[in-house]
């Protein structure tokens, strides 16, 4: 039986129970829903919040429910002192959007309707069996997020065409990871593979074609940098959960600094390009490329088709707010940089908010795409090129680059998270002294 996204139809009349449930039952099928979770990639505040509104559905007096990016521990008590606690290793995570989705939506069901906790078994298990796309539909993402973020960082199709071949063997090397295998480890191997294919085929073509080391190298940067991570820890630290958001955001550093360490080992023996971008599109293309890119990694991020649309429009909101700041605001330099990255993440923030309460769809769905065309790809890669060639000063400015737009990219955040949040505390409170009132109006008649 398949569950739709927000309708699920797993429950019956007869299961709406609210007491007489075990403890165990209910800690079990809460942890399978989280852990799997998890597994997709849920941000921790979503996971422990999902969790606890799921064991106070069924009648769970006192929940502590703890989660981390590998662990989860719950205990819950029981209206009448019965008690259950539980912990949870959790191995590895991927990106699967979709995944987390139908997550969400069982779980406003199971808060809703208490089912019977064999059922909410079954679909958590079916959930887990779901594929959101075939793998040669991911190379597919991996194709259209390349080579849209080569051109939209000025390559030409010579540029883009070689980048999309690098990228199918980042994509297979990637789809493929042997489970046994360090993930910093392979990472360095993955870059400095296609960092080496990216030398040999513009040395190969130098001289026959116009193409650009750069540009092809930024890409695939893009193509390795943990988006999916990168905004969940964001999120969990402007949530309060600081210790999962830290070690989180000091995964994605490691990462960052494995993928800095493969193209460096390249570019120490090979060279670098520190070469401008080939040209500069007209701003029209940029956003259209922007799209394109966040299009590629809806895909690789496990997006239900039908959403793919409005992270595409997400990732073009994004590019259109950063160019329009960028442009507008007469202040260079760090400032001018940071401020950009601000409107471009506010902006995205606030799209994927308001989607998200149209859609009843966690707004992850639409801003982790949404914020792709704004990772600092570039700025790594010049950083890294620059310290090679033993220019220390101009890659000191390109590291800054790079944590102005990441500072920038997180104000944005917050800014719009809170101001959310205050517009949602106040429609709530404003509900509720209208029911107040229309109570008091009654008892009076």
């Amino acid at each position: 039986m398949e569950l739709q996204i927000n309708k699920p139809q797993i429950l019956l009349e007869d299961e709406r129970e609210q007491e007489g449930f075990d403890p165990e039952e209910v800690l079990t099928i809460a942890m399978d829903l989280c852990e799997c979770m998890l597994e997709c990639g849920a941000e921790i505040h979503r996971v422990e919040d999902t969790a606890e509104r799921i064991c106070r559905a069924y009648g769970a007096e006192r929940v502590e429910i703890f989660a981390m990016t590998s662990l989860i521990t719950a205990t819950i008590v029981m209206a009448d002192d019965r008690k259950s606690t539980q912990v949870r290793r959790v191995y590895g995570s991927a990106n699967e959007l979709y995944k987390i989705e139908k997550l969400n939506a069982l779980s406003r069901t199971i808060c809703r309707d208490t089912p019977k906790p064999s059922r909410v078994k079954e679909q958590i298990r079916s959930i887990q069996r779901k594929q959101t796309y075939p793998r040669l539909l991911k190379y597919v993402g991996g194709f259209i997020g390349t080579v849209g973020f080569c051109l939209f960082f000025g390559g030409n199709l010579y540029d883009a065409l070689l980048c999309s071949i690098v990228g199918m063997v980042v994509c297979l090397l990637d789809f493929n990871r042997p489970k046994y295998i360090n993930q910093i480890v392979y990472t360095v191997f993955v870059s400095a593979v296609a960092s080496f294919l990216s030398w040999l085929f513009t040395s190969l073509c130098a001289g026959y074609i116009e193409v650009h080391l750069s540009t092809i190298n930024i890409s695939i940067i893009m193509l390795l940098i943990p988006g999916l991570a990168l905004g969940n820890a964001v999120r969990d630290l402007l949530c309060g959960e600081l210790v999962s958001g830290a070690v989180k955001m000091l995964q994605c550093i490691l990462i960052a600094a494995a993928i800095a360490t493969g193209f460096t080992c390249v570019l120490l023996f090979f060279g670098g390009d520190t070469s401008t971008y080939s040209s500069v599109p007209d701003p029209l293309c940029m956003i259209v490329m922007g799209g394109g890119g966040a299009l590629g990694f809806s895909v690789l991020f496990g997006v239900h088709p039908k959403r793919l649309v409005y992270a595409t429009i997400a990732g073009m909101i994004c590019t259109s707010a950063y160019m329009v700041v960028d442009e507008m605001v007469p202040v260079a330099g760090f400032l001018g940089l940071f401020l950009a990255s601000l409107a471009g993440g506010a902006a995205c923030t606030l799209y994927a908010e308001v989607l998200a309460r149209i859609l009843k769809t966690p707004a992850t769905v639409f801003l982790i795409p949404g914020l792709i065309p704004m990772v600092p790809g570039g700025s790594l890669y010049y950083t890294m090129a620059f310290l090679v060639q033993g220019d220390q000063s101009v890659a000191a400015g390109k590291g800054i680059d790079t944590l102005c737009v990441c500072l920038g990219i997180s104000t944005g955040i917050v800014i719009m998270s809170v101001l959310g949040q205050i517009w949602r505390n106040t429609v709530e409170s404003a509900a509720r002294k209208k029911m107040q009132r229309k109570a008091t109006k009654l008892q009076d008649t």
